[in-house]
């Protein structure tokens, strides 16, 4: 038993890619206090929590034996640290692949919201709430798939339906803590999309989504599985759920799943923590063999653009970036979505957008920040292993170099 890991890296057309073996170097541990006080991880497929300075505990105790490929998203903290929200999901043996785009089995899963004062979990189930569940035996299954703190006490969810049966019960959820209640927000029909869960034949695909500041934004590909698939991120307000979303970047067009081959898939954005800015690559040209991206800032109040990483190797322009914005709202991390080409992640910022900082290690995926902006961690996992060991590592702004902050551990989250 252990945890497949989420989202196999492929070429761009369904195909498993090749990914080289990093060589193994000592790293060195970070120094005492870069932890922090209050986090969050999974180890062995169990939720470990650690508050206000004490050691770790282990929160959860699910039993797999029915369920052993495991699949947790990064756990959520609630404004004031209050709250954990928890996405995770455990299928029987025996998953399949292929086909483009290939499936992503930890998209999503079970919600459950822990109180971390009273260290009891609640599980936001589709349409009733499961109040004081237990966290042990085996886990529940459900579909929802992206969650975010709308304040301290309301958690915007985003819920896909059952595949094969998805009805209408699709879309964007809010979930009240102290009422325990889930109302409808935001209905698929509303952006009118599919998803990957179940999409339609001439219908755009959402394919991820963010959310900051009262505004839903979401990465669609218009004509899907065409020569000229184009990819655009959109935005639609929370409190005017009935109005129409508008466009807010063109991210450029790809053979999108296309028999020729598709250079991007998910191509890397982010909204800023205050809700002005947008970071997005730019696909110049994009196919399986030519794939030239630039990366640019959006402000979206006036939707003037700058240039960021211009220093970037083409090579890693020519895929997926995962791209993220730091808690200041003025520096982003940039990495390769997949380990493609085992570089590690660069930094720039918007006090110099000239300049880029690179970083050593060469780990992938996104970042996760700590709340003050001096660091960010990332994660490496062996693709080819299922033994569910992996290292977290810390980067400090300012210092190229990367250093161990926990070992068999993976889905860290500072509060």
């Amino acid at each position: 038993m252990g945890t497949v890991p989420r989202g196999t890296p492929d070429t761009g057309n369904g195909t498993p890619a090749i990914l080289s073996t990093a060589t193994s170097v000592v790293v060195p541990s970070a120094a005492a206090g870069t932890m922090g006080k209050t986090y969050a991880f999974i180890r062995k497929d169990q939720l470990w929590v650690a508050l206000n300075g004490a050691t770790a505990v282990q929160m959860t105790n699910f039993n797999y034996e029915q369920a052993p490929n495991v699949f947790w998203q990064r756990p959520l903290w609630s404004p004031g640290d209050r709250y954990l929200a928890l996405v995770m999901n455990a299928s029987p043996a025996g998953l399949g692949g292929g086909g483009c785009p290939g499936p992503d089995f930890g998209a999503s899963g079970s919600l459950y919201v822990m109180d971390v004062a009273t260290k009891q979990f609640t599980a936001v189930t589709f349409p009733a709430i499961q109040k004081n569940v237990p966290v042990s035996g085996a886990p529940q299954n459900s579909s929802w798939e992206y969650v975010f703190w709308e304040d301290s006490m309301h958690l915007l969810a985003w819920y896909n339906g059952v595949a094969g049966n998805v009805g209408n019960t699709v879309g964007l959820y809010r979930y009240d803590v102290a009422a325990g209640k889930l109302s409808l927000v935001l209905p698929l029909r509303t952006l009118g999309v599919t998803t990957l869960t179940d999409p339609q034949k001439g219908m755009p695909l959402m394919l991820s989504m963010r959310y900051s500041k009262g505004q839903l934004f979401y990465q669609v590909v218009v004509h899907p599985f065409e020569q000229k698939s184009q990819l655009v991120i959109y935005r639609h307000s929370i409190a005017q759920s009935t109005a129409q979303s508008s466009k807010v970047f063109d991210m450029g067009s790809e053979a999108w799943c296309n028999d020729s081959g598709s250079a991007y898939m998910r191509p890397g954005w982010d909204v800023s923590p205050d809700g002005a800015l947008l970071v997005a690559q730019h696909i110049l040209t994009g196919d399986a063999n030519a794939g030239k991206s630039a990366v640019q800032v959006h402000r979206l109040d006036d939707g003037s653009e700058a240039p960021l990483f211009a220093q970037m190797s083409p090579d890693l322009l020519a895929h997926d970036l995962a791209l993220s914005w730091g808690p200041d709202s003025q520096t982003v991390v940039a990495t390769e979505n997949h380990p493609l080409l085992q570089k590690g992640p660069s930094v720039a910022s918007l006090a110099d957008p000239t300049a880029m900082q690179q970083y050593s290690l060469a780990l992938s995926g996104q970042v996760i920040w700590r709340s003050d902006s001096s660091a960010f961690a990332l994660q490496q996992v062996d693709m080819t292993d299922t033994t569910g060991i992996s290292t977290v590592y810390v980067f400090l702004v300012g210092d190229t170099h990367g250093y161990t902050l926990l070992t068999n551990a993976h889905e860290f989250a500072w509060g």
